[in-house]
């Protein structure tokens, strides 16, 4: 199941906590400082008796309670803006101890929306209501990389307003509902059986529609998803990938260069030191996982100065009361500090086989014995790519080099760049007016359309 972020920390967490709860009670305090004023601070009774005497005792208890309310009020305001500044910094400090549960999605998902429920991950219908006008079903497939899928929802919802109806999101379950048998034969989560589950879903959408998806990887599926069509070529009408480690040697980066310079047997470690077995309650009872909350602190290191200029901002937004600057925020934060777990063979797998060797790139992976290369890309089907010109995960060449391997003509390929980091792929209004609008069209191009 998830995880707090924070539980890496107990120490620290009991002692926000702790701060917390010194500050709900002064709080608290201020709130009963403000009613004891308001109700004792003006005794009006002289004035009040006065008010019952006289032909213009109306006008004068009229008077009394526009003085006595002026009064209460300039008493009270300095205790109930103590108290609101006590309660933004009790919400700031919610926001990262605070167990948030389970993520959720934005668009209405039930049982009946989920198409398959695979092993290690969920096909979700989130289409509009017919009729549509496109055949093909698009299908975002989300990354694992130690948070909830939902992270890939606001492509789709925005490709699916812009005509692609049929919409499916893949979500990456978290390592402790992954069981590690399935009628009593061992199921791997690695490189193997993560294809093997998204050549499923390929299957299935092509069954369904009639006609074959239009296929888009979110970050980390992006070489498993090629790698899914390539073996499969008419399992894809179109191919696009959103700030994906395509070819890791195409531009250095952070990431990368530490990878090659630990070597591939720092995974080991890491996995021999921080891993666990799921407990018999669970699902995945026996499975062996990498902590998500270990992978969460290796993106706050990376980008350390952004989270900070991040806190900074909430704070200020709070005290401010610009509601909508901090609640944007704190969603992001509710769900980066909400993390899922990792198979271990899939955390080995990704980096040895994307970030030190580059296999797909070089031509050198193989799936089930087969071999893969950009190459035997069918150069039938349109390929388009978007990366960030701040990417730090996945920089721009490491996204995009691929466009220039594969065999297809210049006129079905679009390569997008966007002003962005590497969130902003993925969350930004104006990334997705400006460059996924670009996209749709191209999709929509090369879509089958309904007969009317």
């Amino acid at each position: 199941m998830p995880a707090s972020f924070m539980t890496l920390f107990p120490v620290p967490k009991k002692q926000l906590e702790q701060y917390r709860n010194l500050l709900e009670w002064t709080a608290v305090s201020a709130e009963t400082a403000t009613i004891c004023l308001g109700n004792n601070l003006l005794p009006v009774s002289f004035l009040q008796t006065k008010t019952r005497q006289g032909s213009n005792r109306q006008i004068i208890s009229d008077l009394v309670k526009d003085i006595s309310g002026f009064c209460r009020k300039l008493s009270q305001h300095p205790f109930q803006r103590f108290k609101q500044n006590r309660q933004n910094e009790i919400e700031y400090i919610e926001t990262f101890i605070k167990d948030h549960g389970l993520q959720s999605w934005t668009a209405p998902v039930s049982e009946s929306n989920i198409l398959l429920d695979l092993p290690g991950m969920q096909l979700i219908d989130i289409s509009l209501p017919g009729p549509h006008k496109v055949k093909n079903y698009t299908v975002v497939f989300a990354p694992r990389a130690g948070h909830h899928s939902n992270i890939a929802e606001r492509v789709a919802l925005y490709l699916r307003d812009q005509g692609l109806t049929r919409m499916a999101i893949v979500e990456q379950k978290c390592a402790d509902d992954i069981p590690m048998y399935i009628k009593g034969k061992r199921h791997y989560e690695n490189f193997d059986g993560q294809i093997k589950q998204y050549v499923a879903i390929l299957k299935y959408l092509k069954d369904l529609a009639g006609v074959p998806s239009h296929l888009i990887g979110v970050c980390q599926p992006g070489p498993l998803l090629i790698t899914a069509l390539i073996l499969n070529p008419d399992l894809g009408k179109t191919f696009g990938s959103s700030g994906s480690p395509m070819d890791t040697e195409a531009q250095r980066s952070f990431l990368t260069d530490m990878s090659r310079l630990a070597g591939e047997s720092y995974i080991d470690i890491l996995i021999h030191a921080f891993s666990r077995k799921i407990s018999k309650n669970k699902p995945g009872a026996g499975r062996l996982i990498y902590d998500g909350r270990l992978h969460a602190l290796g993106f706050y290191l990376m980008a350390m100065d952004v989270h900070v200029s991040n806190f900074k901002h909430l704070y200020r937004d709070l005290k401010a009361n610009k509601r909508e600057n901090a609640e944007r925020q704190k969603v992001f934060y509710k769900w980066f500090n909400t993390v899922n777990h990792f198979p271990a063979g899939f955390v080995r797998d990704t980096y040895k086989r994307i970030f030190v060797r580059n296999e797909l790139a070089r031509g050198q992976l193989k799936i089930n014995g087969q071999a893969v290369r950009y190459s035997d890309y069918p150069s039938n089907v349109p390929i388009w790519s978007i990366a960030g010109k701040g990417d730090s995960i996945a920089p721009p060449r490491q996204a995009n080099a691929h466009l220039d391997q594969v065999p297809v003509p210049e006129e079905l390929k679009l390569n997008e760049l966007c002003n962005g980091g590497h969130m902003a792929l993925f969350r930004s209004q104006t990334v997705l007016k400006k460059n996924y609008s670009r996209i749709a069209q191209f999709i929509l191009q090369h879509s089958n359309l309904e007969i009317c």
